[in-house]
């Protein structure tokens, strides 16, 4: 036969009553205060539930102990059957009744929770119950938790009242449990969040501007590319003779430098124009649009050379039409150095008169005969066009014409010489 008391079985063939109330005696006697005990419900008031216990004893939760929310009564929560885990709060041995606390079970719980939010870093979510003028109290389950006024926000918190019943995420900055001390921050929260915030910004803005940069370069790389690709064809298409307009883009002492639409070629100062130019400046200005004409392609340097003057007519090419050596021409001097005078016969056609041709005498000085501007007549006696020189003299034009005595030379012949002709006179002469 097998009898249950309270839970506790007993074979009655093996044990007498008085053993069997030793042994439930000796078990009882085990039940610490602070151990942790499930039980099983066996009845529900107002008061709290009476849970049925293994030791064959009644356990017993008031309803203060049993952690129910505001308003809630046991009823609400459990029912007839449920298992509760509870911790041992009192023993009364004379009545064999064990007093138990869901509470402090549930409190021992949250502090764990709140060591292990501690030491991780973690953030929590507690609900602001009370304020003060220095802060506010919120609770996290079972426990309770103060916040400064200065952990309350990144800004500056004037009124805590505003912050009663609302459910904040915070950190838990300082806790000691032998004083019972929890401080939790949630300006910490707030400012990591705007942390993270700016930070994902910045990294946003950061890609964005690497993404806009890089977009550039490939802008700016295409743009080359088709700039050179433009400007390869059109080096390509140049050719010695061509007319092209262009854009004068520098001025050198040397000469000017001319954009023909992409591309920049050198007008040399000799190339400016037929006739001679002291200046670059006073022939272009950089800006002025020109027509030129392609002199040169330099397909291994890419340099172009370019003329500002017709190259299609050629004034020397013309001259050679028109003037012959020995042919007597009028010309304008235009310019004057130690050895001679430079002539100017055409335009674009120069040709140098030497000092020694200036007159049959010794010159000394060439501006003793003729001066810048002056028109004279002076006969070529050197002419090279291909080699663009031509010479002239003035002493060629001016000289005498020699006298014909080829007769008198006729005569002397026939008559023989003068001894001949006279020796019929001085034969009778003695000395």
């Amino acid at each position: 036969m097998i009898i249950r008391m309270k839970g506790l079985k007993v074979m009655t063939n093996n044990l007498s009553m008085q053993e069997l109330l030793d042994q439930q005696e000796q078990e009882f006697s085990n039940v610490k205060v602070g151990q942790t005990i499930t039980g099983k419900i066996s009845k529900i008031t107002n008061e709290g539930v009476v849970l049925e216990l293994n030791y064959g004893f009644d356990g017993v939760i008031s309803t203060e102990e049993l952690n129910l929310l505001k308003g809630q009564y046991a009823s609400d929560v459990y029912n007839v059957g449920d298992e509760i885990i509870a911790i041992i709060s009192k023993v009364y041995h004379k009545d064999g009744v064990i007093h138990l606390s869901k509470l402090q079970l549930d409190k021992r719980a949250d502090l764990e929770s709140l060591e292990k939010a501690y030491k991780e870093h973690r953030i929590i979510t507690v609900n602001v119950e009370k304020n003060i003028e220095r802060g506010v109290f919120a609770t996290y389950n079972t426990q309770s938790l103060f916040i400064p006024i200065s952990q309350l926000d990144t800004k500056f918190v004037n009124d805590t009242s505003s912050y009663v019943g609302l459910n904040l995420e915070v950190y838990i900055k300082e806790m000691d449990t032998k004083k019972n001390r929890l401080v939790a921050s949630h300006r910490e929260v707030l400012q990591e969040r705007i942390d993270i915030e700016r930070e994902e910004r910045r990294v946003r803005i950061q890609a964005e501007k690497e993404e806009a940069k890089a977009k550039a370069k490939a802008d700016r790389e295409a743009y080359r590319a088709k700039v050179k690709a433009e400007k390869e064809a059109l080096f390509n298409s140049l050719e010695v003779g061509q007319k092209r307009e262009g854009k004068v883009t520098k001025l050198m002492p040397y000469g000017a430098f001319v954009d023909i639409g992409g591309l920049e070629g050198l007008v040399h100062l000799n190339n400016l124009s037929w006739t001679r130019v002291e200046s670059v400046e006073d022939m272009l200005s950089e800006g002025q649009e020109v027509e030129v004409y392609v002199l040169d392609v330099d397909a291994e340097t890419k340099k172009i050379a370019l003329a500002l003057k017709d190259i299609n007519n050629d004034p020397w090419d013309l001259i050679k039409e028109e003037v012959q050596l020995d042919d007597i021409v009028t010309g304008t001097v235009v310019r004057i150095i130690e050895k001679g005078a430079f002539v100017q016969i055409r335009e674009g056609v120069e040709a140098f008169l030497p000092i020694s041709e200036l007159s049959e005498e010794r010159v000394m000085k060439v501006t003793n005969i003729v001066n810048v501007s002056d028109e004279v007549n002076v006969m070529v006696i050197d002419f090279k066009p291909k080699n663009k020189r031509m010479v002239v003299s003035i002493k060629e034009v001016t000289r005498e014409p020699e006298e014909d005595i080829s007769e008198y030379l006729e005569v002397e012949d026939s008559l023989g010489s003068l001894g001949d002709l006279f020796k019929d006179k001085f034969k009778d002469l003695k000395f």
